[in-house]
């Protein structure tokens, strides 16, 4: 009796089954590695300045504005699950460093062998845990197509499907399957390219679509809560959000608080061009307007990421402002005037007229 591990390679079988799936999948194939190798050249070849005499790749120079790892500042407010362990790295520089080489590598490596089928098999099954990364860390960003999410779930679909097909004849496994090392190792087929057992596809062909289907919906669900209902995204990239915390009023008069612009596109900020403490009324206690904030020094704004790149509250013409992801301990000269009653809460005002505020602990009550 037959072998039912065993794999045909007649011109009718399984082997030329196998080849004409990966040359459907050719232009698939492709364009999953381009992606990822278009990644890693912009940051390899491209944007190159001089440092002490040297060129540096800007994208992957820690001390420049343009360092990578600035997206993922602006990301981290809508980052799934893994936000705590991001924003330990984003405080460790040598860990942030060898973290930003080690992705730039996997992705030229991943890109350039399923552009030219080499371990192709093995790549885009690398590809689909790096397309799973991207969407727990930029799923929730776009804000008109959501292009975040469409580039993820399309990746995990389309690595899916060439994992299942291999690389075929167009590809560099062909030629390394044809050796005797490729032919006596039983795993060979799973790692490069070429038939697999029909059961074992079969199986998977399901398991990927299965994993496909809910990783699309549920990741759709989870972000954007669109399945049953009018979009309304888990974190906007709409609108900027300042969330306020630790508000505090000092006998003197100095006001310091915690703000963190967990919400909106990483393309702008939120400006904000007035600051008042209120009483339990509504009423003004006291006021700073955008010229008092425009002045503050460098030392009254302490942005938890201090490096050039990273997103930051600083002063502007008018007021102040922070790009998505900043989050920073601000300080607030005692008021030139000050009206009666007791603060309770602090706000802030952006220059669309949106506020935002929190309760304050005044040092003169305790």
């Amino acid at each position: 009796m037959a072998d039912a591990h065993t794999i045909d390679r007649t011109p009718s079988g399984p082997a030329a089954c196998f080849s004409l799936l990966a040359l459907v999948l050719l232009g698939t194939r492709f364009v999953q590695g381009f992606i990822f190798w278009g990644g890693a050249s912009r940051r390899l070849l491209y944007n190159f300045h001089e440092v002490h005499g040297v060129d540096v790749a800007s994208k992957l120079d820690f001390d420049s504005t343009g360092f990578v790892a600035n997206k993922l500042t602006h990301a981290l407010p809508g980052t799934l699950w893994i936000q705590g362990p991001l924003e330990w790295t984003l405080q460790h520089p040598d860990l942030l460093i060898a973290s930003v080489w080690i992705w730039t590598i996997a992705e030229l490596i991943v890109g350039l062998g399923l552009i030219f089928g080499l371990g192709t098999r093995l790549f885009a099954l690398v590809s689909i845990g790096l397309n799973i990364a991207l969407m727990l860390i930029f799923g929730w960003m776009g804000s008109t197509c959501l292009d975040e999410w469409t580039m993820a779930v399309s990746g995990v679909a389309m690595s899916s499907a060439i994992f299942l097909a291999g690389g075929g004849a167009w590809s560099l496994d062909s030629f390394i399957g044809r050796s005797q090392w490729a032919k006596r190792s039983p795993w060979s087929g799973w790692v490069l390219s070429g038939p697999l057992p029909l059961h074992s596809v079969k199986t998977l062909g399901l398991v990927l679509a299965a994993f496909a289907v809910v990783f699309t919906v549920g990741s759709y669900q989870i972000l954007f809560s669109a399945m049953m209902s009018p979009q309304h995204a888990r974190v906007s990239y709409h609108a900027h959000n300042i969330a306020l915390s630790d508000a505090a009023v000092a006998t003197n008069g100095v006001v310091t608080f915690k703000a963190y612009v967990d919400a909106g596109p990483d393309t702008g900020a939120a400006y904000i061009i007035a600051a008042r403490l209120i009483d339990a009324s509504g009423g003004t206690v006291a006021e700073w307007d955008g010229a008092t904030l425009a002045a503050l020094p460098d030392t009254a704004i302490r942005n938890v990421y201090p490096y050039v790149w990273a997103s930051h509250f600083k002063t502007e013409t008018i007021g102040f402002g922070g790009q998505t992801g900043a989050r920073a301990t601000i300080t607030l000269p005692p008021p030139q005037t000050a009206g009666a009653g007791t603060a309770r809460a602090f706000v802030l005002e952006a220059i669309n007229g949106a506020t935002w505020q929190a309760e304050v602990a005044n040092d003169s009550a305790r």
